[in-house]
């Protein structure tokens, strides 16, 4: 089984001087990062769709630009939930949908950094959906889901009494299916 530690180390290791490159969401692409920080001889050009990962970052004292000031990504590393076989992808906990289909858009490479445990035959139906909604929409959405057997939630942020909202003030629905 592939650890983090030589999963960060493998991205890493295509990474080349003056690129690019586009962090997303998760705990390997932080342990990416971490390794990014201890190379600062690497002249690079950081973004990420992710304001967690844009605050971790300036942490570790990497300059992260917005995704909105680049036009080119040569490398984009992101996390990932759940990858079948035939690379089909769930990428659902982050909520980062619309920015992380911007940078790979603008991306030459656009690489998911997933242990082998999370590689299976089939999709797990352990991970949820995540969709990403516009208030206005919302019942309708909710009524699609219902429609298609998914059991749909409106995601709750579990810091405070309130509904998660993405950095665009849409909300996200966790759908889960029974396979």
């Amino acid at each position: 089984m592939t650890s983090i530690s030589t999963i960060s180390s493998l991205a890493f290791s295509k990474i080349k001087p003056n690129m690019t490159v586009s962090l997303g969401g998760g705990h390997n692409v932080f342990n990416l990062a971490q390794e990014i920080a201890h190379h600062n001889e690497i002249d690079l050009i950081l973004c990420s769709p992710s304001e967690i990962t844009r605050l971790n970052c300036q942490k570790l004292g990497l300059k992260v630009v917005n995704l909105n000031q680049i036009s080119h990504i040569d490398l984009a590393f992101d996390g990932c939930d759940s990858v079948d076989y035939n690379f089909n992808a769930l990428k659902s906990n982050g909520g980062i949908h619309l920015y992380e289909k911007l940078a790979s858009q603008i991306s030459d490479k656009y690489v998911l950094l997933v242990p082998r445990k999370r590689i299976t035959k089939e999709l797990t139906n352990k991970v949820q959906l995540c969709i990403e909604v516009a208030p206005p929409c919302l019942s309708q959405i909710l009524q699609t889901c219902k429609n298609l057997n998914l059991q749909a939630q409106v995601r709750e942020d579990k810091t405070i009494a309130s509904l998660a909202y993405t950095s665009l003030g849409n909300l996200l629905i966790d759908a889960y299916a029974k396979n």
